[in-house]
């Protein structure tokens, strides 16, 4: 019996072994072109394994390639009648009579495959496939609307029709039926969104999206699920007017007190829309200071006033006022407390960084101090401002004291990162460079990219120019020019900065000195002396430090002050092309796209939206 096994065992491994053999072979043959041979032994292993579809299937090819119709049809003809149940090998018969132009016969044998009544979607599944296998895609189609009809359900197969009909270019077919899917099962709108993200070309793809759902809510107005299609279909093609008519007539229907419309305010902020969200703000303002989500929509409208400031570097005089009279009616209603000290805490930033008020700000933050219950960290935040205020009114050792203050509560959070460098800039406007270069040193490894960064920046400012004389007095003047601008005086640091290179001619700070004199032109709204002076930089300092530094400043001032949107995207695109390392890399990836007018919509959480 031993000896029996063994003999059995030893012949079905020479066996198997020999067959792998013999598929290598016709594998080899077929890429030849020798198609043939690799028909010769492709027969006798599908004579042998009668059930591989493999086999079948290379051996029909290259009856195909060998124009062998009559051998290609007595295999088909034998499979259909082994395997009667698998419609596949009748449609491989239509595919044989299309290659040789039986139109006939092929549309004759369509029509009898049409007629089948469909008992399982399995059954339906095995026929579609078979059509889709040979490229008969409109026969596909109508085999999966055939199993609708006698399995009684019109749902059936909706995403994989969609698939066939955008295939074929159908798009409106193919649109209907992922917003059927969508009106009928709300908890597959997601994947919906992505199917029509990934198949829809171009934004204008979106008004067959428009058109179809809104032919669905005349039938069916209270349908949640077309409603919010409806809205999504406006915000990708940047129909923001027309978004905001939609979810008005939404919220009203739903009696949601202007939810839904703050939720289109998240998404127009991410896409920087800040007057359109302005408008959201403002409607559910209207609706009464008793409304639930008033308070919000209050938080709301200055949050997105100061995002619009902080994103352009700053406004008009009039508007940077009329946003601190909407900050200060809040603080008014809202009182001073725990839960305004955001709001005041902006309104600081305000008055310091972009109207030039630091005592005001100072005020502000001092209130912000004394409330009890404060965030921590919100508070730590308000020390820093206060810091900054401080070295802006000349008192720097407040500002020390303030900086290392938060530098030792938050010393392993990026806060304290922060607060060190701040300290580690005020050594250096003090003229105190090795000081400040030692703290610089551990932050060039900080965890947040943007304080690495201006530590990097700031220690090459003081290793490239340290040392190139015996007192470091040009360093010392620039450090002055520095502080000067950042506090605002204007005058001083432009005349302060002519003197280096008069005092000290052919010193390497002269791109140091145009990049400082663009800042100021800019701050004086000079802004074509600013573009002047930050082009020099990057012609003829191009592989300095502050090349990126000008190239980001100058997009964003021909995008936001000069109204130049193709100069904008040139500079945007010198950094994404040529600066790939730099820290304005993602931002210039990001404008670049708005301009060009890429999709950007993102959907945010409401409840924590503004925390």
């Amino acid at each position: 019996m031993f000896r029996l096994c063994l003999f059995l065992l030893c012949f079905i491994t020479l066996n198997v072994f020999a067959q792998n053999n013999d598929e290598k072979l016709a594998a080899q043959y077929f890429s030849d072109k020798e198609y043939a041979k690799a028909a010769d032994i492709y027969e006798d292993l599908a004579r042998k394994q009668q059930e591989s579809i493999y086999y079948y299937d290379n051996l029909l090819q290259c009856y195909i390639l060998l124009k062998d119709f009559k051998n290609a049809e007595k295999l088909v003809d034998k499979r259909i009648r082994k395997f009667e149940g698998l419609y596949g090998y009748r449609v491989d018969k239509a595919y044989l009579y299309h290659l040789q132009e039986l139109k006939d016969k092929r549309d004759q044998t369509f029509s009898e495959l049409l007629k089948i009544r469909l008992r399982s979607e399995e059954e339906a599944d095995n026929l579609a496939n078979g059509f889709m296998k040979r490229r008969f895609y409109e026969q596909a189609i109508q085999t999966y609307l055939n199993a609708r009809r006698d399995l009684h359900d019109e749902q059936l197969f909706a995403f994989n029709l969609s698939e066939l009909y955008f295939f074929i270019n159908k798009s409106s077919e193919a649109t209907g039926e992922l917003v059927n899917i969508a009106g009928e099962n709300e908890y597959l709108m997601q994947e919906v969104k992505n199917r029509f993200v990934i198949s829809y070309k171009h934004r204008s793809d979106y008004n067959v999206l428009s058109g179809v759902v809104l032919l669905k809510l005349q039938k069916k107005p209270d349908n949640l699920a077309y409603n919010e299609l409806l809205v999504w279909a406006f915000t990708q093609q940047k129909d923001w007017n027309g978004a905001f008519i939609q979810t008005k007539a939404v919220d009203k229907r739903l009696k949601e007190d202007g939810r839904k419309v703050l939720e289109l305010t998240y998404i127009l902020v991410n896409n920087e829309e800040y007057e359109m969200a302005v408008k959201c703000f403002e409607y559910v303002m209207a609706m009464g200071s008793d409304k639930k989500y008033y308070y919000q929509a209050q938080q709301g409208m200055l949050n997105c006033g100061m995002l619009q400031v902080k994103a352009r570097n700053g406004a008009p005089i009039e508007n940077l006022k009329s946003l601190e009279t909407e900050f200060l009616l809040f603080l008014n209603t809202n009182g001073i407390n725990w839960q305004t000290a955001q709001q005041m805490k902006e309104l600081a930033e305000l008055y310091i960084y972009y109207l030039h008020e630091p005592k005001k700000g100072i005020d502000q933050l001092n209130k912000i101090l004394a409330i009890p219950g404060v965030n921590p960290k919100l508070v730590a935040e308000s020390k820093l401002d206060l810091g900054d205020a401080q070295l802006i009114i000349g008192e720097t050792w407040e500002a020390d004291l303030l900086y290392k203050q938060v530098e030792k509560t938050y010393n392993t959070d990026a806060l304290g990162q922060e607060a060190k460098f701040r300290y580690a800039r005020l050594c250096y406007f003090r003229g105190e460079f090795e000081w400040s270069q030692a703290q610089l040193d551990v932050l060039k490894d900080a965890t947040t990219q943007l304080i690495s960064n201006n530590a990097m920046k700031l220690w090459l400012i003081i290793q490239d120019n340290i040392g190139l004389d015996s007192n470091e007095e040009a360093l010392k003047l620039y450090a002055r020019a520095d502080l000067l601008i950042f506090q605002n005086q204007l005058t001083e640091a432009s005349v302060l900065l002519d003197e280096i290179p008069m005092q000290f001619p052919g010193h390497t700070l002269i791109d140091e000195i145009y990049y400082a004199k663009a800042i100021i032109a800019e701050k004086q709204e000079k802004y074509f002396d600013a573009e002047i002076f930050y082009l020099k930089i990057i012609r003829d300092f191009g592989y300095d430090i502050l090349a990126d530094n000008a190239l980001i400043n100058l997009a964003h001032l021909y995008e936001f002050k000069l109204n130049d949107t193709a100069k904008a995207k040139k500079m945007y695109e010198n950094i994404i092309l040529n600066y790939t390392g730099s820290l304005f890399a993602n931002e210039a990836r990001k404008r670049f796209r708005i301009l060009r007018g890429d999709m950007k919509v993102e959907n945010t959480d409401m409840d924590n939206y503004w925390d």
